[in-house]
């Protein structure tokens, strides 16, 4: 898993172990990146593992996106 610089991760613990449930990873979007262009850049990096896109809209435009990684 690729390194985290704005995000979140997750972890479940018992018995005194954690172990690493998600990732939450907060991606902005480029300067006049429409919404088809921003999913298929984010897809092109993080397409090959399993997890949701939640993207954030500011004033009709895509501001940044957090991706939830399973």
């Amino acid at each position: 898993m690729e390194r985290v610089e704005f995000g979140h991760k997750k972890f479940s613990f018992g018995k005194g172990r954690t172990k690493l449930t998600s990732t939450s990873i907060t991606v902005r979007s480029l300067p006049g990146e429409n919404e088809k262009a921003f999913t298929h850049r984010l897809m092109q990096r993080f397409g090959h593992q399993e997890g949701t896109i939640e993207i954030v809209f500011k004033k009709g435009q895509p501001n940044y996106a957090i991706i939830t990684l399973s």
